[in-house]
C-alpha cells in the first residue's frame, strides 16, 4: 500500500509539473498575441489621429498663405488658432490617457505599459505607468526595466511615421500561470489524501483475509494439520491455501509413517527382548557364579533397552495427538503426586533417599489428560531420584496459584548447567553432569516426553540450580482450569 500510494503521489507530482509547463506555454502564446493585437488596435488608431494633425497643419499653412498678414492681426482669435497649431512642442503628449483609478481598476493595469512616438520623438500616447520604452526593437524582446523583467512587442506604423510599443510585466504571466495551475489542480490536491485513504482501506480489506489465513496458521498447534478452509477467501488466494493444505498432507503423511514405524519397532522388539532377558536369567542359574557378572549385565542392558522402547512408545503416543483429541477432564495434582511418590518410593528408598511431599492436603484440581500429567510427575520424580547421589533428599512441592498450580522437584543432584538447560528437551539428549555419572543410564527421552506434555497442557517448565547446595529445582506450572 505504501508503494501504491507513493507511485500516485509520484505521478501526480509530475502531472502537476507537465500541467505547469503547459499552462505556462499556452498563457505565453496568449499574452504574446494579445500584446501583437493591442499594438496593431493602437497603430490603426493613431494614423487617423496623425493624419488629422498633417491635414490640420496643411490646412493652416494654405490659409496663413491665402490670408495676409494684416487680415490675420485683425483677428485675435484667428492668430491664437494659427499659432496653436503652429507650435511644435515636441515636450508634450499628444494624447493623454485618463488617470488610473485603484478603487475602480484592476492591480494588473501597474504592470501593463504602452508608448507611441512619431519618427521624430514626438510621444502620441502614453501608459500611466511611469516607466518609459528608451530603445525600440521592432518584433518581440524583454528587458529589464527598472528592476523588472518586461515582454515587449514593437511595431512600425505601415507609411513609418510612428511607431508602438506595448510591454507587460513578466511576473503577470507567471501570477497568471500560477493561478491557473493552482485552480486546475486543487480538487486533485484535495482529493489525494482521500484517495490514500481509501486505497488503505480497499487493499488492507482485501488483504484482511489472507492476514486471517496467516493468523491461523501462525497460531495453530505444530501437530494441527487438518486443512484450512477456502471459504471467504479471495479467488487470488485460493492456489496458495490450496498448496498449503496439500503440504499439510504431506507433512501429516510423513509424521504418521514416522510414529508408525517408531510404535511398530518398539513394540515388535518388546518379545524378544523379554525373551533374550528370560534365557539371561535362566542361563544365571544354570551357570553358576562363573558367569554372573555377565549375565547380570546382558539383563541390565535389556532392561536399559526395555525402558528406552517404552518411551519411545510414550513419545509416539504423545506425538501423534493434540489436546483437542484428548479427553481432558478435572486432574487432582495433589492426588496424582501423591500416587507418583508411593509408587517410584522403593527406588528412593533402595538409594536411601529422603524424598517428601510438601503442599496442600486439599486437592488442587486443574484440567488435563490424567496419563498424560502421571507420565509427566514420574519422570520429572524419576529422574530426581536417579541423579541424586545416595543419602540425598528430594523434595515435591505443590503450591495452589491464583491462575493455576505449579509443582516443584527440588533435588541434590549435580544440575544442570544453564547454558544445557534447553537443549536437555532434545530427544536423546542428556546433560554433561549425568552423562558422567556413569552409576545412572538413561535413554534421553524423557524430557523430551515432559516437554510435549507440557506443550499440549499449555503448560510452562522452568528449571533452576539450587543456590544453597548441588541440586537442581524443575518448577512446572499448569493454568487455571476453564
Amino acid at each position: 500500500m505504501v508503494s501504491l500510494i507513493s507511485t500516485i503521489i509520484i505521478l501526480w507530482l509530475i502531472a502537476a509539473a507537465f500541467v505547469y509547463q503547459v499552462a505556462s506555454h499556452e498563457v505565453e502564446e496568449v499574452y504574446d498575441a494579445t500584446l501583437a493585437q493591442e499594438a496593431r488596435i493602437l497603430a490603426t488608431l493613431m494614423v487617423h489621429e496623425v493624419e488629422e494633425n498633417i491635414e490640420i497643419n496643411n490646412n493652416l499653412q494654405i490659409l496663413t498663405k491665402e490670408l495676409n498678414e494684416g487680415v490675420i492681426s485683425e483677428s485675435s482669435f484667428l492668430r491664437k488658432l494659427i499659432q496653436k497649431y503652429q507650435t511644435n512642442d515636441s515636450e508634450k503628449d499628444y494624447l493623454t490617457l485618463v488617470p488610473r483609478d485603484p478603487t475602480i481598476g484592476h492591480r494588473y493595469e501597474a504592470k501593463i505599459a504602452l508608448l507611441v512616438k512619431d519618427a521624430d520623438g514626438k510621444t502620441y500616447l502614453r501608459s500611466n505607468v511611469p516607466t518609459t520604452f528608451n530603445e525600440f526593437k521592432e518584433g518581440y524582446s524583454n528587458y529589464l526595466i527598472e528592476n523588472e523583467n518586461w515582454r515587449i512587442f514593437g511595431l512600425y506604423e505601415s507609411k513609418g511615421t510612428f511607431y508602438v510599443q506595448v510591454g507587460e510585466m513578466l511576473s503577470l504571466r507567471e501570477e497568471t500561470v500560477s493561478e491557473i495551475v493552482i485552480n486546475s489542480l486543487w480538487p486533485i490536491i484535495i482529493s489525494l489524501p482521500l484517495i490514500g485513504f481509501f486505497i488503505w482501506i480497499l487493499v488492507g480489506g482485501g488483504l484482511k483475509p489472507l492476514k486471517i489465513i496467516a493468523g491461523s496458521v501462525e497460531n495453530r498447534d505444530p501437530n494441527a494439520l487438518d486443512p484450512i478452509t477456502t471459504e471467504s477467501v479471495p479467488r487470488e488466494v485460493v492456489p496458495m491455501v490450496q498448496s498449503l493444505n496439500r503440504l499439510f498432507l504431506r507433512v501429516q503423511a510423513a509424521l504418521e509413517n514416522e510414529r508408525r514405524f517408531t510404535a511398530d519397532a518398539a513394540h515388535e522388539l518388546r518379545t524378544p527382548l523379554a525373551a533374550l532377558k528370560t534365557l539371561a536369567q535362566a542361563k544365571s542359574l544354570v551357570a553358576g557364579n562363573s558367569h554372573a557378572g555377565f549375565l547380570d549385565q546382558i539383563v541390565r542392558g535389556v532392561d536399559r533397552t526395555t525402558h528406552l522402547l517404552e518411551q519411545l512408545l510414550i513419545l509416539a503416543r504423545m506425538d501423534s495427538q493434540s489436546m483437542d483429541k484428548f479427553h481432558t477432564e478435572a486432574v487432582d495434582l495433589q492426588r496424582e503426586t501423591i500416587n507418583i511418590i508411593s509408587s517410584i518410593a522403593n527406588s528412593a528408598i533402595t538409594k536411601e533417599i529422603d524424598i517428601s511431599y510438601d503442599g496442600p492436603s486439599e486437592p488442587v484440581v486443574v484440567n488435563g489428560y490424567p496419563p498424560a500429567i502421571q507420565i509427566l510427575l514420574r519422570n520429572i520424580i524419576d529422574n530426581a531420584i536417579r541423579y541424586t547421589p545416595k543419602n540425598g533428599v528430594v523434595c515435591v512441592r505443590l503450591t495452589e496459584l491464583n491462575n493455576g498450580a505449579r509443582v516443584d522437584v527440588i533435588d541434590t543432584g549435580p544440575g544442570i548447567p544453564e547454558e544445557q538447560q534447553q537443549s536437555i528437551y532434545q530427544r536423546f539428549r542428556r546433560g554433561e553432569n549425568v552423562i558422567n555419572s556413569h552409576s545412572q543410564q538413561g535413554s534421553g527421552l524423557g524430557l523430551a516426553i515432559v516437554k510435549r506434555i507440557i506443550e499440549l497442557h499449555q503448560a510452562t517448565i522452568e528449571m533452576i540450580n539450587r543456590e544453597d547446595q548441588s541440586g537442581l529445582k524443575v518448577m512446572v506450572t499448569f493454568p487455571r482450569r476453564k
